[in-house]
């Protein structure tokens, strides 16, 4: 048995000093009340925070360093986030992937969660059925046939946990079937859907609202392009559900979400339903950040250009989107861990195993300081070396 001792307990709806108890990758006990037992192998957190592994559940490869893309090497970039304290995710297949590198994602997932011993817990598919006026790339979404649809679900042999797509697209209701026929959650996104039908997909099962703010137009006509302003717009729409789940983009530059619409989203979301994703790239065809100057948001170090400057996802981990919230809202560490962890594993239904501390849970743990940054952590009960915060 371990015993992490000495930290500071984030749960969900507290923080306490005490300890956690592991056993067989699992957490056998947590709380205030809790002392190592004799003979527990002590790890020592130092007065750091300790709390649930985060939970990217939108990315679609590793950008801080190396560069690898989910196509090419899934395994590789799931690793990769580890080590910044992602102990959970969903690696994207996308739409503005070709018919071949969609289904090399999916086989990369499958064969990983075959093999086991690893924080790939399912697959996100992103489209490929989409509006193709919203997002980078967004005119190689493919055109919708009801068999492929079904063929590339079936090849996910069960794993694709949620979905994005447009529900104002003439065949969405043909998605929403076949979301159903497999039970894989809806994400709503890359659209501009009327409240209408936003409202029949969610009476479908979609309960996650993709790139709040971000490829999420207008839904009255008015121009494409603006996507930040909420107002009369489908992440308006959104806000008008209860229990949806929004997922947000935090950069340093706010340019995925202005600040403002940073507030208002977690002002209408509430710290129970706000999700913290990464929607890391990896591709090398991307504009260079060293090529611009710094008054250029093209020269931040954490988003991505494609080479049609077009916004293209980000460089972040998810402690690098928690600690750009963080500065952007105002939130404590309590919150924190729930957009970067709870929440999501609530969305997904996976939060019987992730997304807390609580008895039960995988011991998926990680320590982070007052900052936010990682100092530690713990994957299936076992400490991980070369730690990046």
């Amino acid at each position: 048995m371990k015993a992490i001792v000495n930290g500071k307990l984030v749960f969900p709806d507290k923080i306490c000093e005490g300890a956690v108890l592991i056993e067989n990758g699992k957490i056998v006990a947590s709380g205030e009340d809790v002392k190592a037992p004799d003979g527990a192998e002590i790890i020592d957190a130092g007065g750091l925070y300790v709390g649930p592994g985060f939970i990217d559940q939108h990315l679609h490869g590793y950008s801080t360093v190396e560069r690898i893309d989910v196509i090419n090497d899934v395994r590789a970039v799931a690793e990769k986030h580890l080590l910044h304290g992602t102990t959970t995710l969903t690696p994207s297949a996308a739409f503005s992937a070709t018919r071949e590198e969609f289904y090399n994602v999916i086989s990369g997932c499958n064969e990983a969660i075959r093999e086991g011993n690893t924080n790939i817990i399912g697959i996100h598919f992103e489209g490929p059925y989409i509006n193709p006026q919203f997002g980078a790339n967004a005119h190689l979404a493919w055109e919708f046939s009801e068999k492929e649809c079904d063929d590339i679900f079936k090849a996910a042999e069960g794993n694709v946990i949620h979905c994005t797509y447009a529900p104002e697209m003439p065949y969405a209701e043909k998605v929403e079937a076949t979301l159903q026929k497999y039970g894989v959650i809806g994400d709503i996104g890359h659209t501009k859907a009327d409240p209408d039908s936003f409202y029949r997909a969610v009476s479908k099962g979609a309960k996650i609202a993709t790139h709040l703010f971000n490829a999420m137009g207008r839904h009255l006509g008015y121009p494409d392009g603006f996507y930040s302003d909420p107002q009369e717009s489908v992440s308006d729409i959104a806000f008008s559900v209860p229990d949806m789940y929004y997922e947000l983009i935090s950069d340093s530059r706010a340019v995925h979400a202005r600040l403002v619409s940073q507030r208002q989203a977690f002002k209408n979301a509430g710290e129970d339903h706000l999700i913290l994703i990464s929607d890391c790239t990896g591709r090398d065809a991307v504009l260079n950040p060293d090529d611009y100057p710094p008054e250029d948001r093209r020269s931040a170090k954490d988003l991505n250009f494609n080479l049609r400057g077009q916004l293209s996802g980000s460089r972040l981990t998810v402690s690098q989107a928690a600690r750009n919230f963080k500065k952007a809202v105002g939130v404590d560490i309590r919150v924190l861990f729930k957009c970067s962890s709870t929440n999501s594993a609530k969305a997904l239904g996976i939060d019987d195993k992730v997304g807390s501390i609580e008895v039960g849970r995988d011991a998926n743990i990680v320590f982070v300081d007052e900052d936010f940054f990682v100092k530690e952590v713990i994957f299936q009960g076992e400490k991980l070396e070369n730690i990046r915060p």
